[in-house]
Formats: C-alpha cells, sequence, structure tokens
C-alpha cells in the first residue's frame, strides 16, 4: 500500500464514540448569568434574577405589603431613592412625560369640579319659603280673559307651550321669563295676539335664553322693547316695590338662583293684600302662586327688578 493511499485511508476513518468522562468534562455548569458573547443571547429580568438568587418566589400573596416588597425591587426605585425625582426626571424622558401627564389629568379634574361645582343649580333649603311643594294644578287663565290692568295666570309648562324648544330643555322647564314677560305684556297693553311662544322665539333668535341673571335681566329689557314696553329699573327694598305696586304697574323681579327656582328666574309682583304681603305670579309654581309673600321674602330673594309701562 503507498503512503497516499494510508493518508486517504485515515482521513475517511469514523472517530469513535467519545466516552463517558469526556462529555462530563465538556458540559459547563448551569448559570443564572448567561455569557452575552454571543449575538441575541438572552438577558434575564434583574428583578425576577435578584429574587431568584435570593430564592424568592416572585408571585406572592396580593396584598399591599406584597406589592409594595415587589415594587421597591425595581431598580428605578433604588435611583429614584438614591438621586431624588428631579434628577429622575432629567434622566428619564419617559418619567418626565408620565409625570406630566399626570400632573395636567389632575389639574383638568380639578377644573372640570370646579365648573361643576360653580356652575351647579343652586337648590332651596328644605326650611326656606320658597321650597314649596307644588300641589295645585297649573292652569292658565284663559285667553278669552286677558284683558288691560289685570295680570293673568300664565305657567311655563301650560300644554299649549310646555314642549316649545327653549335654551337647551323646553318651556314647561327653563320657560319662565318669557311666560313672565308675557303676563306683563298683557296687563300692561290689553294685546291678546301674543302669547309666551312669541316671547320664548325672540330669546331663542337673539340667543338670549340663558338661565344667568345678567341674561334673563338683559332679556326682559331688550325683548320688552321690542314689543312696546318699557321696562325701568327698581331699587330692590321695601320702599321701591311697595311704591311700584301700588301704582298698578306689573313689576317683573329676576330672583336669586336658588330661591325660586335652581336657576334665576322671574316672577311677577301683581298687588298687596290686607296683612300687607305681596300676592305674586309665579310662572313655574302654581303654589307659589297662591299664597301671599311676606316683602322681606321676596327683597332676599330678588336680583334685580323692573317696573313695566307702555313705550
Amino acid at each position: 500500500m503507498s503512503a497516499t493511499a494510508a493518508v486517504h485511508r485515515r482521513k475517511l476513518a469514523v472517530p469513535s464514540p467519545a466516552s463517558p468522562a469526556s462529555d462530563n468534562a465538556a458540559v459547563r455548569a448551569a448559570s443564572l448569568h448567561p455569557q452575552p458573547t454571543a449575538a441575541g443571547n438572552f438577558v434575564p429580568d434583574p428583578v425576577t434574577l435578584e429574587l431568584t438568587e435570593r430564592a424568592e418566589h416572585p408571585m406572592l400573596t396580593p396584598s399591599w405589603k406584597s406589592f409594595r416588597a415587589y415594587a421597591s425591587n425595581h431598580p428605578e426605585f433604588a435611583e429614584l431613592k438614591s438621586q431624588g425625582l428631579v434628577p429622575m426626571m432629567r434622566a428619564h424622558q419617559g418619567l418626565r412625560l408620565a409625570i406630566y401627564a399626570v400632573a395636567a389629568s389632575l389639574v383638568l379634574l380639578l377644573a372640570a369640579l370646579l365648573a361643576y361645582w360653580w356652575l351647579m343649580p343652586a337648590t332651596a333649603d328644605a326650611d326656606s319659603p320658597y321650597a314649596t311643594a307644588d300641589s295645585a294644578t297649573a292652569t292658565s287663565t284663559a285667553a278669552a280673559q286677558w284683558e288691560k290692568g289685570v295680570v293673568p295666570s300664565l305657567y311655563q309648562n301650560d300644554a299649549s307651550w310646555a314642549h316649545v324648544p327653549y335654551g337647551q330643555a323646553a318651556m314647561g322647564s327653563t320657560g319662565a321669563a318669557p311666560t313672565a314677560l308675557a303676563m306683563a305684556y298683557i296687563a300692561t297693553t290689553g294685546d291678546t295676539t301674543y302669547t309666551p311662544v312669541e316671547f320664548a322665539q325672540w330669546a331663542t333668535d337673539h340667543d338670549m335664553t340663558a338661565a344667568g341673571v345678567d341674561t334673563v335681566a338683559a332679556y326682559l329689557q331688550q325683548a320688552g322693547a321690542e314689543f312696546g314696553l318699557a321696562l325701568e329699573p327698581l331699587p330692590a327694598d321695601a320702599h321701591g316695590l311697595r311704591c311700584a305696586i301700588v301704582s298698578k304697574v306689573p313689576v317683573l323681579v329676576v330672583t336669586q338662583p336658588g330661591t325660586f327656582a335652581p336657576a334665576a328666574s322671574v316672577v311677577v309682583l301683581d298687588d298687596i293684600d290686607k296683612d300687607s304681603r305681596i300676592i305674586l305670579h309665579d310662572p313655574s309654581s302654581p303654589s307659589r302662586s297662591a299664597k301671599s309673600w311676606p316683602f322681606d321674602d321676596i327683597i332676599d330673594a330678588t336680583a334685580a327688578a323692573f317696573e313695566v309701562h307702555a313705550a
């Protein structure tokens, strides 16, 4: 056999299986710290690794104590304790944005609560003289009985106009101002052409249906002038109201929120009875219209007052 053939024979020879001893020598002991020599090597979660090294199971019994123990193991919390919040925010953009987002949410929530508290309609106390339960039926004076010099009883929830849109609701719930103005108009002019519907439509057309005191007062003056009325402001005291009432002219009173209604409302002062109490027409309540009122109660509820004349 030639030397070349002997070389080829050695190259083709299959190596014999390694002995068990050689296998054991080649196996490296398991480690919790994989060597990052190869690309894509798995890197364990530091928290889980730390818990495992301490022989602590990561799935503790749910409780505030276990949650706090788990959260305190995060490296970020250790960094926060050592450096403080401001340096952490400077070093970590994600943390900075998260804190800004939470702060902005809290500010918006506070603003919403303040707006709700500020705009929420007031309610009369249970022992307030204005908190009268409506047991009487709201029946308006028939149009055939409308006449000059007499204030008719008109109610905003009258079936003839209760469902007419007014503001964000309907006249049945928010239409005190146009209903009261219609009463004063009829008593002053004797004209039966216009009902509360026309006065409500004017407010809608001119965007004056809001129930704020200033808006209601402005509406009464501007709409009254449009329909041929002159509204003269009155001082909200006993002398001013008494002089206007005894002169036999209707007196429109814009009431404070939380008195005759949750929002600003309007009542018509009509007369003074033998006990020196005011007789009025409340378009939102037949029960309040059926009783007479001490001057002090009306003065306390008054935000603005106008005596009504023909222009």
